[in-house]
């Protein structure tokens, strides 16, 4: 009880350090908000290639035509034949395929009698700047389909498209819970990295070191108290997410909440194992940047994580934003329960034990040096 007393009082110091000044605390909650009005508004992506399904109703020598005018080009990628509407929801669900194509069983039919027949195109619309741009190029293949077999005639195919999670194409249901994770983790990783750095140049951190602190218990502390902020921040711009911007959110929220603790422990995990090489705040600053900027930059928002060399997908495995923007996505849009987020939770707190552990033990070897 006495030493979980100590620990207690070196936790409730952390705070006092970390929110003492006043210009601290408007840069923890200022920032991240400023951050998510710029970039929610502001920010796009760009689309490299579209993995397709085809459900042929038909399958006729005119279905046919159709289905290689789509794959006979650089944007879309035939995945195996959809058998039914039922495989096509659950490989939209999966994300084996971004877009679905539907075609009626009388399509040659009412071709060959001079009507229209409708066309359905679903699209994956939880990457909506990116199902936009899949759809545009659905529509250009079926009017050059029109214009090679029809081009005397009015009749020809109607496109009917449909957006799954996202029915509005709305880029901010994408947008906006991706920057959650990412200003979160540049936000935190820099804050924890920081704090460790100025007790380093002040001198304070080699008075802790006399006191019956172990290395382990400074650590957890300083780790503590930023997951306490970082909880605070969340909630504070999970308010705007849902009341200003109207994300819808179909999940439980203790899950949401329970994905930013595992979060943060990867985030704080990384500040640490950071911040344990730097003796300066420019230190502190410059390697926060070198390692935050690259996790955010392919965690799969500006480029999608299919699109990169095979070796870069392999190391974005360890890249914490990457999860948490899939988890985001499966909660805000899809209503994803606890066994479905299971995995990501596991991995997220892996990364922060890991990085912890590897803060822990680097710390103790410098320390005998």
């Amino acid at each position: 009880m006495k030493k979980f007393r100590r620990f207690l009082a070196l936790l409730k110091k952390e705070f006092i350090q970390l929110l003492k000044n006043p210009k601290t605390r408007i840069t923890i909650f200022a920032p991240p908000v400023l951050q998510l009005f710029l970039l929610g508004y502001a920010a796009t992506m760009d689309l490299k290639d579209v993995p397709l399904g085809v459900l042929d109703h038909a399958r006729t020598q005119e279905s046919r035509n159709l289905i290689a005018k789509f794959t006979g080009n650089n944007i879309f990628r035939l995945r195996p034949p959809l058998v039914s509407e039922k495989d096509m929801a659950r490989r939209i669900d999966q994300r084996e395929i971004k877009l679905a194509l539907v075609i009626p069983e009388h399509f040659s039919r009412d071709l060959n009698l001079g009507q229209s027949p409708s066309v359905q195109v679903i699209a994956d619309g939880r990457n909506s700047f990116s199902a936009g741009i899949a759809l545009g190029y659905a529509n250009s293949v079926i009017s050059l389909f029109n214009q090679q077999y029809y081009p005397k005639t009015t009749s020809g195919i109607q496109i009917l498209t449909r957006g799954w999670f996202n029915p509005n194409y709305s880029a901010q249901y994408f947008m906006i819970p991706s920057l959650l994770a990412i200003l979160t983790l540049l936000a935190l990783t820099l804050l924890v990295a920081l704090s460790f750095a100025k007790e380093r140049e002040a001198g304070t951190m080699d008075q802790l070191l006399l006191t019956p602190y172990s290395p382990v218990e400074l650590l957890t502390a300083k780790g503590l108290a930023a997951v306490g902020i970082g909880l605070a921040q969340l909630t504070f711009c999970m308010v705007f997410v849902r009341y200003w911007f109207k994300i819808p959110y179909v999940s439980d929220y203790w899950l949401l909440f329970l994905l930013f603790l595992t979060f943060l422990m990867a985030a704080v995990g990384i500040g640490l194992a950071v911040s344990v090489f730097c003796s300066s705040l420019q230190q502190a600053m410059i390697w926060t940047f070198i390692v935050a900027i690259p996790c955010a930059m392919l965690s799969g928002m500006a480029t999608p994580i299919a699109a990169m060399p095979d070796l870069i997908q392999q190391v974005m495995l360890l890249n914490p934003i990457r999860w948490s923007i899939a988890a985001l996505h499966r909660l805000f849009l899809e209503g994803a329960g606890f066994a479905d987020i299971l995995p990501i939770y596991l991995i997220l707190g892996g990364i922060g034990t890991a990085t912890f552990l590897f803060a822990c033990l680097s710390f103790i070897r410098q320390r005998r040096h």
